[in-house]
């Protein structure tokens, strides 16, 4: 006797090997057999119970246990699916204009996401409301179209992978403009004649104060000026990285002990652009109250 009939159009051997693997796997399924056919582009996978279980006084009971079984080794082989081509296919259908290499790390970082949701304890209750879809639709159906079911029946889950892949391949564009940025900067200090030997950060609740090697405070009246004039509404680290740039030193201090109230992610910017040219002093004898010469407002 048949119990279905699955169509798959775009992977049929990956779809008939999973769903083998996983009806193999459940014991009471032995008596489950699968045979194929062919219809144009579609291969079809007819899962029958044997004669001689039917002969067993398959009643109601055992019969939707059965079905449901299946039911549980069709959404695994979804799964499956999801993780091993469904990921594969969106990245080359949605960002087909990067090259293999980028494709790739999103796609590496795309599975290893999808698979930390599927192997989370809450993914449980996703796979049940699989299974659950599953069995509505054979209620009424007797052939299930793999693709289509998965398309239109499945619309929460597939939301699900897609928003993985958008936030991966996102967080890498944002990366890539992260070091394309860097590099330019870094490419710009090696253009600069190195104009002061040494420089000294100290932070503070307004800007980043540089001072040199006789901790005299390094004035730029000319951008102090625009500054005033133009109003330029400009991030201190803005303005730190203009002026570092500028002077290219040939050795930068950055104290980070006394004023710490400031974006940590300005160390790692810096290191990334003056690499050994900088270090990070955590505790020295000069300290942010020491009647050093101040910034005017």
């Amino acid at each position: 006797m048949q119990i279905l009939s699955l169509g798959v159009a775009e992977d049929p051997l990956f779809v008939y090997s999973s769903l083998k693997k996983q009806l193999g796997e459940i014991e009471s399924l032995k008596a489950l057999s699968i045979e194929q056919r062919q219809s144009g582009k579609i291969t079809f996978y007819g899962i029958f119970l044997s004669d001689e279980e039917i002969k067993k006084n398959l009643d109601l009971h055992t019969y939707e246990r059965i079905r449901y079984f299946i039911a549980a080794a069709i959404c695994n082989v979804i799964i499956e699916y999801t993780r091993e081509r469904l990921i594969d296919k969106l990245i080359e259908e949605n960002y087909y204009f990067l090259d293999r290499i980028e494709r790739e790390k999103i796609l590496c970082e795309s599975k290893k996401r999808v698979s930390e949701i599927i192997e989370s304890n809450g993914f449980s209750n996703v796979k049940y409301e699989i299974i659950k879809k599953i069995l509505e639709f054979l209620d009424s159906n007797f052939e299930f179209n793999f693709e289509g079911f998965l398309t239109f029946r499945l619309k929460d889950y597939l939301k699900v992978i897609k928003d993985v892949i958008e936030d991966v391949a996102s967080k890498y564009f944002f990366e890539r403009e992260y070091i394309q940025f860097v590099n330019l900067l870094k490419y710009f200090v090696s253009l600069q004649n190195t104009k002061i030997d040494l420089i000294h950060i100290l932070p503070d609740e307004k800007a980043y104060i540089l001072y040199d090697r006789e901790f005299k405070e390094i004035r730029d009246e000319f951008f102090e000026m625009l500054s005033k004039n133009l109003k330029l509404n400009l991030a201190k680290e803005d303005v730190l990285l203009s002026r570092l740039i500028s002077l290219s030193p040939q050795q930068i201090i950055f104290h980070e002990h006394g004023y710490t109230d400031f974006s940590r992610d300005i160390l790692d910017l810096l290191s990334l652009i003056f690499e050994d040219r900088i270090c990070f002093c955590r505790e020295c004898d000069i300290k942010i109250s020491n009647p050093l010469p101040k910034s005017e407002d």
